[in-house]
């Protein structure tokens, strides 16, 4: 019935924002030192510096989200130790067993709940319950928590707050998967990067450009230098010590230049919130999650599913709820129009 596909289920299907195109040329023109030794990477460290408003942190630009999140847990996790995560996070049940790779063996102990974040309750018990005996099997080497959430929840800053009380108590580190940070900053409206990160106990962060205007653009920011000195060896290592490092670093620095990355998160954040208030509209379809950032989840039959696709729209398959029900995601991007969701209403009206 339509010819033209409609994806709403991923924001990586996005393109690349016009400025950080531009910024991409740019280095193309520009000689300078290779593997991270350039003008645009010593730029990109000044520039997180200032945004983060901490001059002791150290940047790695990674090309990739999940090298980026290896390589960042992997600055602390040894083949012997354990990270602790939600059971529904990306580096568990995303990422193809990358952090153990990385670390050479290191295992992820998750924790479960139907909130889709870890709460400093379910953080303490598994603690207790994996010290108790006091075997040599299990050494905790810290924890990772996912902003936003891989339901689209935000963690409160008291949430991570509590988290990191534990960890510093119990001498782990905190890492944070930041592929949506920037949707999760934006959100919070008056909670500033530095807030949001490190001076509520994050160790490192891995701040995701990919998902929000750039083409190819991830960012390990270590608050923690010394777990930096580490993953500068491993980088090379695992494969992704990139030599034109220049061509990552020119495309941060436009994303973060005059606020560029906040005004993108802000526009799909947006935009999610309206496709939240039409999809409301429909019997069929209910919202599962509040929206914090640029997702929607919704529980629906399998047949509305099935509908929806014969409509061509082409949300994203989360999860099966029950043999009759399923979750789907719905995510925007700083490309998504409010036109573009009206087409996606028009058409479900034909069956809804």
């Amino acid at each position: 019935m339509y010819e033209k596909q409609i994806l709403i289920g991923t924001d990586t299907i996005s393109g690349i924002a016009p400025q950080i195109l531009d910024a991409i040329a740019e280095a193309s023109n520009t000689k300078t030192l290779p593997y991270g030794h350039d003008i645009f990477t010593e730029e990109c460290k000044n520039t997180v510096q200032n945004i983060f408003e901490k001059s002791d942190l150290e940047i790695i630009p990674m090309v990739s989200g999940t090298a980026s999140n290896s390589l960042a847990l992997s600055s602390f996790l040894r083949s012997y130790g354990n990270i602790i995560c939600h059971r529904d996070a990306h580096i568990n049940k995303d990422e193809g067993g990358a952090p153990e790779f990385f670390s050479g063996g290191g295992k992820l102990l998750t924790i479960s709940n139907s909130q889709g974040r870890i709460k400093a309750e379910d953080l303490l018990k598994k603690i207790d319950e994996i010290n108790f005996k006091h075997k040599s099997a299990h050494v905790i080497s810290g924890v990772s928590i996912t902003q936003l959430a891989e339901n689209g929840t935000l963690y409160s800053l008291d949430e991570i707050d509590a988290i990191s009380k534990i960890c510093k108590k119990n001498n782990l580190y905190l890492h944070m998967d930041g592929a949506r940070f920037s949707n999760a900053l934006v959100s919070q409206k008056l909670i500033s990067p530095a807030e949001a990160t490190w001076k509520v106990g994050v160790d490192c962060l891995s701040l995701g450009a990919t998902k929000n205007g750039a083409m190819a653009a991830e960012l390990i920011i270590f608050f923690n230098k010394t777990l930096a000195r580490e993953a500068k060896y491993l980088i090379k290592q695992t494969g992704h010590l990139v030599s034109k490092t220049r061509f990552v670093s020119a495309q941060l620095n436009a994303w973060f230049n005059s606020g560029l990355w906040l005004e993108l998160a802000m526009l799909a954040n947006k935009n999610a919130i309206y496709l939240r208030d039409q999809l409301s509209q429909f019997n069929d379809f209910k919202i599962l999650y509040p929206i914090q950032g640029n997702e929607v989840f919704v529980k629906m039959s399998n047949l509305s599913y099935e509908n929806i696709l014969k409509l061509n729209i082409i949300p994203n398959l989360w999860n099966q709820i029950d043999q009759n029900h399923l979750v789907v995601r719905f995510v925007t991007s700083f490309e998504t129009t409010t036109n573009q969701v009206d087409e996606i209403i028009e058409r479900l009206k034909n069956y809804f």
